[in-house]
């Protein structure tokens, strides 16, 4: 839907633009037309109620409530003036018919999809409504249309029969220009949606690169002059803590001291790895070695809130072209938000499955896409929320319990592997995350994954046994 702004600014374009075609409408008649005609006469009064209506819609036109409601309506208008003038300046034949052309073209070009479509329907309705009237009450003649357009002259002169004839082969003909119209201007203006739509796109990407680079170099001043202090901190407080006796007064501020430094380092530590543009090189990664040192560092958490997690795990995954760090930190990141939602003795779920292409070339088309599923039996997200929390900075934990990062990293790393990350969350039903990661391929049969993979220090290792 348009802003307030754009309809503010294509109501003031309309009116621009209808102040200059009744100027030109003024002067054709001046140049063209016999003034004596009661149809002239007719004419200079429409565009005259034309030009007043126009200083009314731009009084109306300061109260932006109203904008919205005005380009509709005075689209309309026109279109009912416009019916009047061609009703008496020669009907089916008279030469403005065009003028509805332009009014069409207008609403296509300024109104929204669904609102241009009622607009087109009742321009038409018009049109067509004016073509009745004129033929069954023989405006043209009444106001002596003959003496300024010579095809209604004829006409007069002719039968009945040829008369309807005419109005039924016209009315056909421009019904047909009415259609091709529409369809050429909504064809033509889908693309300049898509056009708009990609370079916004872009443009969005080329500021968040922007934003990127300047937090990039923020946060390394910030673990420069941040970090080494708190590693400081942090080492004297467990010699002091192994010094305290445990239970006392003294060891529990302690504790609590660390914990808060625990939180400024992942703090820290969540603001560079968003502002980090690359994680590492890409290579071939077996998903379900990541998977299990995943599910081998959420241990500790999990027994903490006595949790349960249930492992569905396909052990003939296709390899996938990916950062292996990266495709760690997105899957502990949604394990331990689970985790962290999920109330004591709750239940989260981790499955991954390879599924096909919905469009398949042929039965050896082996193209498809790993579905992964973090489900958990937390609190659940409101509704309000669901759009938000891939948002920057935007946490769903409560102050001080997130820095809002997680999932915007998250979002930025399942982007960078051209794969999709959806949410479905209700209060008091759980959340359910859903990636989906294109493959290399189908895994062949009997592929070796019986070895363990070990997280230290960002790179993995495998350890047969």
């Amino acid at each position: 839907m348009p802003s307030v702004e754009t309809n503010s600014q294509n109501l003031r374009n309309l009116l621009i633009t209808r102040t200059l075609c009744l100027g030109w409408m003024m002067l054709l008649l001046w140049f063209t037309e016999e003034p004596g005609v009661p149809a002239v006469k007719a004419g200079w009064e429409l565009i005259l109620l034309g030009m007043v209506l126009g200083l009314v819609f731009w009084v109306l036109g300061k109260i932006k409530r109203l904008v919205a409601v005005l380009l509709p309506f005075i689209l309309l208008l026109d279109s009912c003036l416009v019916g009047l003038w061609v009703s008496v300046s020669g009907g089916a034949v008279s030469f403005y018919l065009p003028l509805f052309l332009l009014i069409v073209v207008s609403a296509i070009l300024i109104l929204p999809p669904r609102t241009a479509f009622a607009v087109i329907l009742g321009i038409s309705a018009i049109f067509l409504g004016t073509l009745y009237w004129d033929f069954q009450s023989h405006l043209p003649s009444v106001y002596e249309a003959g003496r300024i357009n010579f095809i209604t002259a004829f006409l007069e002169k002719g039968t009945e029969g040829e008369r309807e004839a005419i109005y039924r082969q016209q009315t056909i003909r421009w019904t047909f220009f009415f259609i091709l119209m529409i369809t050429t201007c909504g064809i033509l203006m889908r693309q300049v949606w898509k056009r708009e739509e990609r370079l916004r796109v872009r443009e969005k990407a080329l500021e968040q690169k922007r934003h990127l680079i300047q937090m990039g170099e923020l946060t390394g001043r910030i673990a420069h002059g941040v970090n080494t202090p708190l590693g400081l901190i942090s080492g004297n407080l467990e010699l002091l803590m192994a010094e305290t006796k445990k239970g006392s007064k003294t060891h529990k501020q302690l504790t609590q001291i660390e914990q808060y430094v625990q939180r400024a380092i992942r703090t820290v530590r969540d603001v560079l790895d968003y502002g980090r543009q690359t994680l590492s090189e890409i290579k071939s990664v077996t998903l379900s070695k990541i998977i299990q040192a995943v599910v081998a560092s959420v241990q500790p958490k999990l027994k903490k809130v006595g949790g349960k997690l249930i492992l569905d795990l396909d052990p003939k995954l296709p390899p996938i072209m990916a950062y292996p760090e990266g495709l760690f930190q997105v899957l502990l990141n949604l394990v331990e938000n689970a985790i962290d939602s999920i109330p004591q003795g709750g239940l989260v779920t981790l499955s991954a499955h390879f599924q096909y292409q919905r469009l398949r070339l042929s039965p050896q088309d082996r193209r498809g896409e790993i579905k992964i599923t973090i489900r958990d039996t937390g609190r659940g997200i409101p509704a309000g929320e669901l759009d938000r929390i891939f948002e920057p900075y935007y946490s769903t934990k409560g102050f001080g319990k997130g820095t809002g990062l997680g999932l915007a990293i998250v979002k930025r790393i399942v982007d960078e592997h051209h794969g999709e990350i959806k949410v479905e969350s209700s209060l008091g039903n759980g959340t359910i995350f859903t990636l989906l990661l294109p493959t290399q391929g189908l895994a062949r049969e009997g592929a070796d994954l019986d070895h363990e993979i070990y997280y230290n220090d960002g790179k993995f290792t495998d350890k047969r046994e």
